[in-house]
């Protein structure tokens, strides 16, 4: 198995597993970089993708959206394309999120968002846009 390959294989944490999923052109013609989680036996996809310091260079990650049921949909602006999850699912949406990209990391071939050059660098920080999930109505307090 080449290490590419690897790249994008299932990773297990203690709350499940992840995995990066790569680009792909989306429900809305654009390219999206994408990851995926499972959850209760259920694949759902999201959307990641570099936000540049003010130097052009350097940069941290975002995610900008979470709960495609099917990869090809991610970018689907459709309110019923993504779906819905209670607060204590979107903690562990968020720490498999976060534990993905500290793993990817250290992959020997890392995927395209985590790529660093000499004067460009991954800084740490995971930023999660407004609206990046939807939560359910139910676990609205």
């Amino acid at each position: 198995m080449g290490n590419s390959e690897k790249t994008f294989h299932w990773v297990q944490f203690k709350e499940g597993k992840a995995k990066f999923s790569g680009g792909i052109r989306g429900g809305d013609e654009r390219r999206h970089e994408t990851f995926a989680v499972e959850l209760k036996n259920t694949v759902l996809y999201g959307e990641i993708e570099n936000v540049f310091l003010p130097n052009g260079n350097d940069y941290n990650i975002e995610v900008i959206s979470f709960g495609y049921g099917m990869e090809a949909n991610v970018g689907n602006p459709h309110p019923n394309a993504r779906g819905a999850y209670t607060f204590a699912e979107l903690q562990i949406i968020k720490s498999l999120i976060v534990q993905l990209l500290q793993a990817g990391l250290h992959f020997e071939d890392r995927p395209s968002v985590l790529t660093e050059y000499p004067n460009a660098h991954y800084m740490g920080k995971i930023l999660f846009r407004e609206g990046w999930a939807n939560v359910r109505p139910d676990s609205v307090s």
